[in-house]
């Protein structure tokens, strides 16, 4: 996968003396990608899953503004990146790897792999363990001067890329001048304490009546060696993974058992929704859309809050890496979206197209988009009621319904003077 992605060989030209970049705030450049404990926690998976797999639903499109006018580009860079960025992932899967990358490690990074004629053939989202930012004392290496990014794997390899070949979206932007801030600090104790009830909850299953705790006592004096045998016999006999029951019969033989209270202490309903509310509330995200039980105007919130600035932020990425300056002055963008009206009833979605349609604002083919149905021939045309009238034309639209009104009025009078 290595070989597919960089290539066999290093490129002929390698920067020379590189060193770590150095950032305004003094702090090294770099950051290491070892915090995907997140990823194991049953409740953050949920949460991380939930926003992703909202995401993930979006389009990606290549389009120009033209004027006023939004024109979809049927290009090479929108076949890729709207069906599939790279050989191992669909549009889909791609953008859901991508934001879990970013929710998890606050960075999410995505290598541009370019031809020998500089055109774009594959986008990978990278989830190295490393990535250090680094300079090299050449100028001008790349159009940010010589800004390079090196990425260590998990596997041992290593790539050197420039800057204008990595696309890097950022969360929780703040400390450093070029990475997102870790999690670390601000999760890992939330993630020790879910852990720890879940723990709780595990070994209070596992201690249950089969599993005996407690002392034999056997009257007289026995040797050390005598009290081990009998308690190795007893052990075989009661105390295996076979005693379902929890039951041991004791006698003068086997002596006394007298049990050991065990009780796990477990959190109440409301210790427990506490924790789950901090979680929640760590990933601006509810329960009910973790769990799919939200109506229409918390997807609405939901999709407002945490799906549109994460979509945003990846248009305004994706933009300004694959286009030069030249083209974005073009008009050219790549957008991804994910309409708010998918997202709505189907009976606020008749509302919609009631309300809209005489208006000419939707076309056939958009408003069959919004119940499911394909695209039909001619569904481009816009169907708008009569009742409506264009306002750069409505004055003349009055002043000829005027003279016609006028018009038919003097024939009257020609008939009633001829009468």
């Amino acid at each position: 996968m290595f070989s597919n992605i960089f290539g066999a060989k290093p490129p002929k030209q390698q920067p020379q003396n590189l060193r770590y970049f150095n950032p305004l705030n003094g702090s090294l450049p770099t950051i290491s990608n070892t915090n995907g404990d997140v990823y194991y926690n049953y409740l953050m998976r949920a949460c991380l899953r939930a926003i992703a797999t909202h995401v993930a639903k979006a389009d990606v499109k290549h389009i120009r503004y033209v004027g006023s006018d939004t024109i979809p580009q049927n290009s090479d860079l929108a076949n890729l990146l709207g069906g599939q960025p790279n050989p191992y992932m669909n549009s889909s899967e791609f953008i859901f790897k991508l934001t879990t990358n970013l929710l998890i490690h606050n960075n999410a990074f995505v290598y541009i792999k370019e031809d020998a004629q500089g055109n774009v053939v594959g986008l990978y989202p990278l989830n190295s363990s490393f990535v250090t930012y680094m300079e090299s004392s050449e100028a001008q290496v790349d159009e940010t001067g010589n800004l390079f990014v090196k990425f260590n794997f998990r596997g041992g390899q290593q790539v050197l890329a420039p800057y204008s070949q990595i696309i890097h979206v950022k969360r929780d932007y703040f400390e450093n001048d070029l990475m997102g801030s870790y999690n670390d600090n601000a999760l890992y104790p939330l993630l020790q304490l879910c852990n720890t009830v879940h723990s709780g909850i595990v070994n209070a299953v596992a201690n249950a009546p089969a599993n005996l705790r407690g002392s034999l006592h056997f009257a007289g004096v026995l040797k050390l060696s005598d009290v081990k045998k009998k308690a190795d016999a007893i052990l075989s006999k009661f105390f295996d993974i076979q005693n379902n029951g929890g039951i041991i019969i004791t006698d003068a033989e086997t002596g006394e058992f007298k049990p050991i209270e065990n009780n796990a202490i477990l959190l109440d309903a409301a210790q427990m929704d506490a924790i789950q509310k901090q979680v929640f509330g760590y990933y601006n995200i509810s329960e009910k859309i973790v769990f799919s039980t939200y109506n229409e105007d918390e997807l609405s919130a939901f999709y407002t809050a945490i799906i549109s600035p994460i979509l945003k932020q990846y248009a305004e990425a994706f933009t300004f890496k694959l286009f030069t300056e030249r083209e974005r002055g073009y008009g050219n963008k790549i957008i991804f979206t994910s309409s708010k009206l998918q997202y709505t009833s189907d009976k606020t979605k008749t509302a919609i197209i009631q309300y809209l349609a005489p208006t000419g604002a939707l076309t056939i083919n958009e408003m069959r988009e919004m119940f499911g149905f394909g695209v039909i021939e001619g569904g481009e045309r816009r169907v708008e009621s009569l009742n409506f009238v264009d306002v750069t034309i409505k004055n003349d639209y009055q002043l000829g319904m005027a003279k016609s009104v006028q018009g038919k009025d003097g024939e009257v009078n020609a008939l009633n003077e001829e009468k």
